[in-house]
């Protein structure tokens, strides 16, 4: 570009700002500004703009002074020591010209300067803390010197800039951490005095809470020690600011934040191995005055009506932080001498007990740890302790899950409240563990009981009263809510209470929402029904019942499946009961619902004998078939139409989504145990599967896409659930796919195709040809696809990340026949055509699932592996040949090290985190470039990819696709160091620093060339 001037850049920046510029002039000057930050004429540039006067305009400046603090982070190599300094220089005027604003434009050269302090080297900057505290210390200058001060700490944690992560010397920019220790820790008490000098004389609201957010952010980055907070009356102001009723609120929510961190930091002191906790207990002791001197100041909050005061609201929530980060970081303390801590539970307990359940929600952890700590094994004693906490807890957790009685809530209030009740229910689960299962099952079923109008019942009998008929919905629903959510922690044997709970679900009355709660308890409590089977009846009545309510039918459809699930062996005998009721029904349910019913039905299905010991009774197959005949006979029609000329409609398209989906729960959930029977009797599943086989292939005639990737999610789920049982199938499914997708080029064809590979596939010869011919067949359609995208792969990602997905599961399953391939060329040559993808799944298919897979073959790995594992189902050894011919011969190697050094510094789908991400692609980057500097070394004549020969080879092929990026901001020098910086970690075969080095190459590469934050 052209050399910048200011002018240039306040005429960007106009057309930036102005309402009347087109979207492709916006977008114009967006990318000239763009590239103005990254050359070398904006420091000047910059610099000019933020010595002129206000006139041209505060967006210009705040522009400006980012630019400075991007350059000033990434591009500090730009500069020569002489620069530098001048740089330094002109910054702390700038800072102290803008001291009162505009904040934004403050803000930035903060910002600017910090970064200064933290990537100079001492030589030109010795001490900037030190020079800071010297030039700023006057109170009209202490707003900027705290902002300056609040800045520095979050720059020195990371001190690696984009220059010197490629430079030969590490220390060329004062990026060590020795500039950390002498900068910032050693001035720690230096800058902590001052601050409480600003605390203690400063009368405005606004510093105030800026001054001790400065405090909190050192002592978060650890760089103000608790031994040196102790030595202050810090504690002591944070606590009058709490305890002052008139105080800002500003000021009041950042006291309580300095508090609760260092609450939190002086807690992990006390529970770590270190002998020095004595050192910590004055300041704790410091700290417990402080919270028991605000018991008054708590109460009084949590008995107001926060909904009228929202101040009041405020504060208790701050209160409720304060109280329950001590409850968690002192806990020890708290059970050592609880008589003394009490006071801490209490006020915990008070904060859960007010109205505003997100206070309420603040305090749920520390019950939960609490808990985990009273039910320890050899804690009974702790347990009798705490037995009257928990009694007052379990009541107003019960108390919170009440529906309001006005049915005042808004839909969105409900549909919090009820994801809310899920955590409340965590907290009701801990007092089950506490009070014991029959004290727990008791307070809900005495709220149940005190509803009662005749014939009470007791304990010992059972309950044939009922209740009164005017008892408001909402009283009698939480208590049922309390007994759902309590039943995870209530044994299956439980007989006292639980019984005499189950015949009272008869009595209640009918209204929907209670109905909808009461069918919930008996799901819930399905395992304790197995044990308990003198009530399955009554409770298959009362669930059918539920089918009869719009509003209860989700409920009934969920307990129906966990009833069948836990007792399907004993609800044999009903299967002539169900399918009547399943028919009749069917067509009612949503598509949740016929789900859980047929997975209900499925549960007991699969308790049918398998071969019927006298013929008398129909064994499985014939009770599958009776339930799946409707599905297979609807299938069948639709399949034996012709396709309209505009295609199916979305409502058949759905229908047969749903059929599908229905033939595959029974499939996946009506699993016999086969283990006891001859293995000449075929298998019920599998049978009924290839008799429906027909049916699908007669469906995938059609060609309609939607229907075609319906029925690959059910062979998917076929072959996932029953795994080698349903190998058989893959002789006649494969082909019926291939050539589908040679005609439709519908991606989840492939898709279940790799599913069959991965599952059936072996070296074999049988099954790996069979394998291997299937993934040939469908490759001149995918390279076709692929080919008319014309270089934009991620228009056809979805192809992209099937097709490599099927060729990885090949060379995994079936290697040998994966490298004798006659296509493996041409395969390879599409992976290097399809590396720019950016899609994320696409670019895990052919990075972390193909390429990898494939260079792991194709270096030593794949033989040391074999070595290493004499129980790999690959027997032979593979010949590696015509795959190194391929890479080395035809410059394969070097193609793929392009690309993904290419895309690392473009394309990569790559997120700063990308390297820590869980299956996205950590290591991936790392293990093919190791494999592929094993490819070299073999070919150099090394016969032990472990040697420093995968060293040289991986510093080949990283040199020679740096030296192809022609870019005038990368330099020589930099490639060389950062290939020589990977070859040492590949020397080591250390993966994860090769991945991390790719990954923060691309990084630092590109902020510096692309995009960056600023």
């Amino acid at each position: 570009m052209a050399t910048a001037s200011v002018q240039s850049v306040a005429a960007a920046m106009n057309v930036m700002y102005n309402k009347n510029s087109s979207t492709s002039e916006r977008t114009g000057a967006d990318e000239w500004l763009r590239a103005f930050q990254k050359g070398t004429d904006a420091w000047a540039v910059a610099d000019a703009i933020l010595k002129m006067d206000a006139s041209v305009g505060v967006e210009v400046l705040v522009f400006a002074a980012q630019t400075l603090r991007q350059k000033t982070r990434y591009d500090l190599s730009q500069l020569n020591l002489t620069q530098q300094t001048s740089q330094r220089d002109s910054l702390l005027s700038l800072a102290s010209k803008y001291k009162t604003g505009p904040r934004a434009v403050t803000r930035q050269l903060c910002l600017a300067l910090a970064a200064l302090a933290a990537h100079l080297s001492a030589s030109v900057w010795p001490d900037p803390v030190a020079s800071l505290l010297d030039v700023f210390y006057t109170p009209a200058d202490w707003p900027i010197l705290v902002s300056l001060l609040s800045a520095m700490p979050f720059e020195f944690e990371d001190s690696t800039t984009d220059s010197s992560f490629f430079d030969a010397d590490p220390n060329a920019h004062g990026n060590s951490s020795l500039r950390r220790e002498t900068v910032i820790f050693r001035n720690s008490n230096r800058v902590l005095l001052a601050l409480m000098t600003i605390l203690e004389k400063c009368g405005n609201s606004d510093l105030l809470r800026q001054t001790l957010d400065c405090i909190r952010v050192w002592i978060e980055s650890g760089d103000i020690s608790l031994e040196k907070i102790a030595a202050t009356g810090l504690m002591q102001f944070c606590f009058s600011c709490v305890a002052s009723p008139n105080q800002d609120e500003s000021v009041f929510e950042t006291s309580i934040d300095v508090i609760c961190e260092i609450i939190r930091r002086s807690g992990s002191r006390l529970a770590s191995a270190r002998g020095d906790q004595t050192i910590i207990m004055p300041l704790v002791e410091t700290i417990y005055a402080g919270i028991v001197g605000l018991s008054p100041i708590l109460n009084a909050a949590a008995n107001s009506n926060a909904n009228e005061d929202l101040d009041q609201e405020e504060r208790m929530r701050g209160l409720c932080r304060l109280y329950v980060n001590a409850g968690e970081s002192y806990l020890s303390l708290i059970l050592q001498h609880l008589e003394a801590w009490h006071s801490i539970v209490e006020g915990i307990l008070a904060c859960t007990s007010v109205a505003d359940l997100e206070i309420v929600a603040i305090t749920f952890q520390f019950w939960l740890i609490l808990t985990e700590e009273v039910t320890s094994p050899g804690s009974e004693r702790l347990k009798l302790v705490f037995v009257d906490i928990y009694r007052r807890l379990n009541d107003v957790m019960i108390h919170h899950l009440h529906y309001p009685l006005d049915n005042s809530w808004t839909a969105e209030e409900r549909d919090e409240f009820r994801e809310f009740r899920h955590n409340m229910g965590d907290v009701l689960k801990a007092c089950v563990l506490v009070l014991g299962q029959e004290e727990a099952l008791a307070r809900p079923y005495a709220i149940l009981q005190s509803f009662v109008v005749a014939d009470s019942a007791s304990l010992n009998g059972t309950a044939a009263g009922t209740l009164n008929p005017d008892t408001p919905w909402q009283k009698i629903e939480a208590p049922l809510f309390a007994l759902r959510t309590m039943g995870r922690n209530i044994r299956n044997d439980e007989g006292t209470v639980l019984p005499v709970i189950m015949s009272m679900l008869p009595q209640l009355p009918a209204h929907p929402k209670v109905r909808y709660a009461a069918i919930l308890v008996i799901g819930r409590y399905a395992s304790w029904t197995r044990l308990h089977p003198e009530f399955i009846p009554y409770q298959m009545t009362f669930i059918s019942k539920g089918f009869e309510d719009v509003e209860s039918v989700g409920a009934a459809s969920q307990a129906l499946k966990f009833l069948c699930d836990e007792c399907g062996d004993m609800l044999v005998d009903y299967l002539s009961q169900l399918h009547p009721f399943y028919m009749s029904i069917g067509k009612v349910l949503d598509r949740h619902e016929q789900v859980d019913v047929i997975t209900a039905l499925a549960h007991v299905i699969k308790h049918v004998p398998v071969q019927s010991p006298d013929g008398s009774n129909p064994d499985m197959l014939k009770v599958l078939e009776m339930f799946c005949l409707p599905i297979a006979q609807r299938l069948h029609e639709i399949g034996s139409s012709v396709a309209p000329a505009g295609g199916f409609t979305k409502d058949l398209q759905v229908e047969v989504s749903e059929l599908i989906d229905q033939f595959s729960v029974f499939i996946y959930n009506a699993q016999p145990d086969m283990s006891t029977l001859p293995a000449t009797l075929p298998h019920p599943c599998l049978t009924l599967f290839t008799n429906m086989w027909p049916v699908f292939e007669s469906l995938l005639r059609l060609h309609d896409p939607k229907i075609t990737n319906s029925v690959c999610r059910c062979i998917v789920k076929c072959v996932e659930a029953h795994r080698g049982t349903f190998k058989p199938i893959a002789q006649v499914v494969l082909p019926t796919l291939a050539s589908n997708f040679e005609t439709t080029k519908v991606t989840s064809l492939l898709w279940a195709c790799s599913k069959c590979v991965k599952q059936f596939g072996s070296d074999d010869a049988l099954d790996g040809e069979l394998m291997k011919r299937l993934c040939e067949s469908v490759s001149g359609p995918a390279f076709e696809v692929i080919r008319e995208s014309k270089g934009k792969v991620d228009h056809v990602s979805d192809m992209v990340e099937d097709f490599f997905m099927l060729l990885s599961a090949l060379a995994n399953a079936c290697p040998s026949h994966f490298l004798k391939s006659s296509l493996l060329g041409m395969w390879l040559q599409c992976a290097i055509a399809c590396m720019r993808v950016q899609q994320l799944d696409a670019w895990l298919a052919v990075y972390s699932d193909f390429l990898k897979s494939t260079l792991t073959l194709a270096s030593n790995n794949s033989a040391q592996q074999n070595k290493q594992n004499p129980q790999s189902p690959q027997q032979n050894p593979l010949n590696r040949e015509p795959l190194l011919t391929l890479l080395l011969t035809n410059g394969l190697a070097q193609e793929l090290m392009n690309g993904i050094v290419r895309g690392i510094g473009s394309t990569f789908p790559y997120r700063e985190d990308l390297t820590q991400e869980e299956g996205s692609g950590a290591s991936t980057v790392g293990s093919c470039v190791l494999s592929l500097s094993d490819v070299v070394a073999h070919a150099g004549g090394s016969a032990d990819g472990a040697t420093a020969a995968a060293g040289r080879g991986g510093i080949l092929l990283v040199g020679n696709a740096l030296q192809g990026i022609e870019d005038e901001k990368f330099l020589d020098a930099e490639k060389a160091v950062f290939a020589e910086k990977l070859g040492v970690a590949l020397d080591k075969r250390d993966v994860y620093r090769i991945d991390s080095l790719m990954h923060e190459y691309g990084v630092k590469y590109r902020r510096r060339n692309h995009n960056r934050k600023g």
